[in-house]
């Protein structure tokens, strides 16, 4: 399968069409390739308590959690035929379709909400990572700001993800999400990943380590698309020598 335009991405009608015929795909890896992290990040938590995960599609994600006998999890997607095959490979989850910009769950539901490169998809037609200005980063914002509002207090929003720290954690500190902003570097045979943890928390230690100020004037390129298959992703090998302390390889 070659990859579509990199817009199609954002788009709901391009995932329900995709679902319509694909059974399962698993975007960075599934939960037995994050479930170290995962599982040091989330051991105050009880496998009891409400799991939200944003943008499930057809990933075996929380089918996999399930084994590890986190048991409550409800599942969201823009995508019914997302969720149809879901409901298809697993049962007794809860799955629904919702907008994740705008959720009709009360407030402070969930102890836990999970995205697995959701945020990456809504982010893919942005000019530039750097202006957190841009129609997608405040559609962005605004999905942290219901995550916020449904998480119980002291509950944990772990996000996976491929985009780099410098390029996410700003957007994950801002001032009135008040978080702390925990990020792992997760290194396997392919791209590398990160999984990062906002809890309750001073954001300024995050904001510091990963923020920038730059006097850099960006011209993106408004031609350049990725032609080549999504598994080349599982191809790459960006292994270096060096990990700084917030990593953890594999």
């Amino acid at each position: 399968m070659n990859l579509p335009k990199n817009a199609d991405y954002s788009k709901a009608e391009y995932w329900d069409e995709r679902y319509s015929s694909e059974k399962s795909f698993e975007w960075l890896g599934g939960f037995s390739q994050f479930k170290k992290e995962i599982g040091e990040l989330l051991k105050h938590h009880d496998v009891s308590d409400a799991i939200l995960q944003l943008g499930c599609g057809n990933s075996s994600f929380s089918a996999e959690m399930k084994e590890e006998n986190w048991k409550n999890i409800t599942n969201i997607d823009i995508s019914m035929n997302g969720l149809k095959r879901l409901q298809e490979q697993e049962c007794g989850t809860e799955l629904l379709q919702m907008d994740m910009t705008c959720m009709p769950f009360k407030d402070h539901m969930f102890d836990i909400v999970i995205e697995k490169a959701t945020i990456d998809s809504l982010l893919v037609t942005a000019d530039s990572p750097w202006n957190l200005n841009s129609k997608e980063h405040l559609l962005v914002s605004q999905v942290l700001r219901e995550v916020k509002r449904v998480l119980r207090p002291g509950g944990s929003f772990i996000s996976i993800t491929f985009s780099q720290p410098h390029f996410r954690v700003p957007l994950l500190c801002e001032k009135s999400l008040n978080w702390s902003v925990k990020v792992l570097k997760v290194s396997g045979t392919g791209l590398h990943s990160y999984v990062m943890v906002m809890r309750d928390g001073d954001p300024g230690p995050a904001r510091q380590a990963y923020g920038y100020t730059s006097n850099l004037v960006i011209e993106p390129n408004q031609h350049w698309e990725s032609s080549d298959d999504e598994k080349f992703l599982d191809e790459l090998n960006l292994d270096s020598d060096e990990e700084d302390e917030s990593t953890t390889s594999r």
